[in-house]
Parts: C-alpha cells; sequence; structure tokens
C-alpha cells in the first residue's frame, strides 16, 4: 500500500520521466530555424515543451481526480467522503496549478512569434490570443482550469454539490481545443485527424488520470480499492482500446499525408516516426503491464488478499510518464 515514503520518490520518478520523455521528443521532432525568421531565446526554446508538458500533465490529472467520484459510487459515504474531500482540496490546487502553466504557456508561445520576445507587450500578447488557434485554445483551458477549481470548492460544500460528471466534463473541454491545434490540424485529412485525435487525448486522459488518481488516494484504502478497481479495470480497457485505435489512424494520416514521402520513410527516417514507434512501445508495456494487473493481481485484491499492486501500478505509471513527454514533444512537431 502506499505511504508518504512510497509518494514523493515516485511523484519526483513521474516528473523526471515526463521531462525525459519530453527532451528526447523535442531532440528528435526539432525543426531547422527558419530563414529569415529569428530565433528564440533559451527561455522560449526551454519553456515551451517544458510548460506544454505541465498543461497536459494537469489536464490528464484533472480528468483523473474528477473520476474518484464516479469510481466509488455506491460505497459507504463513512469510506468514500474522506477520501473526496481529500480529492476535491488536491483539485483546488490542481486547478490553479493548471490555469496558471496555460496562461504561461500562452505568454511564452505568443513570445515566440513577437519581435520582442518575452518582453512582448499586453496588446501583441491579447492579439495573439484573439487571433491564432493555440492562443484561443489556451485560453479555454485556463478558462475551464477556473470553472474546474470552483467546481472543487463546491464539492467541499456540506449542502447541495454539483454533479459529479460536471468536473469530468469541464475537465475534458480543457485539453481538447489544445490538442487540435497540433499537427493534426495541419495533416492532409483534416476531419479524419481531428476526431481520432479528439478521442485519443480524452481517452488516454481518462486511462492515465484515473489510474493515477486510484494509486494515489485509492490503494491506501484497501477495502475501497477492491470495490473500485474492477469499475475502473472496465473503463481502462475501454480506454486502451480507444487509445490504440485512434493512435494508429492519427499516425497512418500524419505518416502518408505528406506529399514526396513514404510512410516507411516517414516512420523510420524522420524524428517523427521514431517518436511515434517510441510511443507504440509504450502502450504495449502497458498493454502488458494493465493485463498483469487485471487478470492476476485483481482477484486477490477482490479477495482482500495481500497483492503487489503498489509496484505494479507504478511501473505502469512510469511508463505513462514517458509517453506523455514524448506526446508534448509531438505536439508541436512535424513531419517536414
Amino acid at each position: 500500500m502506499t505511504t508518504s515514503r512510497t509518494t514523493i520518490p515516485l511523484l519526483l520518478g513521474l516528473a523526471a520521466t515526463a521531462a525525459v520523455g519530453t527532451t528526447i521528443g523535442s531532440l528528435l521532432t526539432a525543426a531547422a530555424p527558419a530563414p529569415g525568421v529569428p530565433a528564440p531565446g533559451a527561455v522560449v526554446r526551454l519553456g515551451l515543451p517544458a510548460l506544454r508538458l505541465a498543461v497536459d500533465v494537469g489536464a490528464v490529472a484533472a480528468v483523473g481526480l474528477a473520476m474518484l467520484p464516479l469510481l466509488l459510487r455506491g460505497g459507504r459515504s463513512v469510506r468514500t467522503r474522506p477520501v473526496l474531500v481529500r480529492a476535491h482540496r488536491i483539485g483546488l490546487v490542481l486547478g490553479a496549478v493548471w490555469a496558471l502553466a496555460a496562461v504561461l504557456l500562452l505568454w511564452v508561445q505568443a513570445a515566440e512569434l513577437a519581435p520582442a520576445g518575452l518582453d512582448l507587450d499586453g496588446a501583441a500578447l491579447l492579439d495573439y490570443a484573439a487571433t491564432v488557434g493555440a492562443g484561443r485554445a489556451l485560453l479555454v483551458a485556463a478558462a475551464c482550469a477556473l470553472g474546474y477549481t470552483v467546481l472543487h470548492g463546491l464539492g467541499l460544500r456540506t449542502g447541495p454539490r454539483p454533479p459529479a460528471e460536471l468536473p469530468v466534463l469541464v475537465a475534458m473541454l480543457g485539453q481538447i481545443p489544445l490538442a487540435l491545434t497540433g499537427h493534426s490540424a495541419a495533416a492532409a485529412n483534416h476531419e479524419l485527424a481531428l476526431l481520432s485525435m479528439s478521442v485519443h487525448v480524452m481517452a488516454a486522459a481518462g486511462w492515465v488520470g484515473g489510474l493515477g488518481a486510484m494509486f494515489f488516494l485509492v490503494v491506501p484504502h484497501r477495502g475501497l480499492l477492491a470495490e473500485a478497481l474492477p469499475r475502473f479495470a472496465a473503463v481502462g480497457t475501454v480506454c486502451l482500446g480507444a487509445v490504440a485505435v485512434s493512435g494508429v489512424v492519427n499516425a497512418v494520416v500524419q505518416l502518408t499525408g505528406r506529399p514526396g514521402i513514404s510512410w516507411a520513410a516517414a516512420l523510420f527516417g524522420t524524428g517523427y516516426g521514431w517518436v511515434v514507434l517510441t510511443k507504440t512501445a509504450a502502450l504495449l508495456v502497458l498493454a502488458g503491464l494493465g493485463g498483469w494487473l487485471r487478470f492476476r493481481l485483481m482477484p486477490a485484491i477482490i479477495r482482500h488478499r495481500a497483492a503487489p499492486v503498489t509496484l505494479w501500478i507504478s511501473l505502469e505509471l512510469l511508463v505513462m510518464a514517458l509517453a506523455i513527454g514524448l506526446a508534448a514533444a509531438l505536439a508541436r512537431a512535424s513531419l517536414s
């Protein structure tokens, strides 16, 4: 079972693994500077992938945390309410951090295009936010993050509370627009790429975020874990299938939609392709780990028997962190 001795090292390990994934992905997909366009400063170059990773992680964590009331629905209030109160308190902080990361990313993205760099004035920032798709998407993300924070505050009330599904909906809404402004927006088969990316992002958030929320808040309570894990296993299986199918569709659209380059050359001869292959390998590893957890460990957990659930979920989360880091880099990448 999780304790503070395992939680803090794992959080640090997840952050480091995600950062490694983003760094590797950024190096593999780095584009040559455009002729005649001033290169952004080091702070902007390093801040863009780091802040994109922070926004993505915030959105995924928000979805997972919001899923907890649904996963624990039907349990006795005396057992579930303390866990949910803690989740709402974490949600207050998480929503604020997610909103701040979105605003900072908006500023740095605008600085990338502005001649003044990070010293751009408010008018230039507002113009970017109003006219550029990525800027508008980040405004939506920041607004949803603030709304998410308010919903968690309302969840702490003793009186009427918002519907349990509403925070999930707000968290999902906050991440989709930004995902749709990446490489999928420029794909040849535009509509299919956007549809597959939407499914991919939502399914990944439910799977990864849900598992993280289960690990940090439910695993320490063996009775709740025995009730909630089968529900999450069903959700996770559907999400895994959706991530796999949508990922394949999106990869095919991206790798076959560029004139003058074959799909094989795009897959094995570009940094973009190698990031796709690495993400595919991570997905296969996660499928194996998830299968072991569901079919070998879950029966023992349901019977309240000892099982190394902390180890196996920790391994899953570390691989997921690597995949999220790669995805954060891939979001700004292009085959060209």
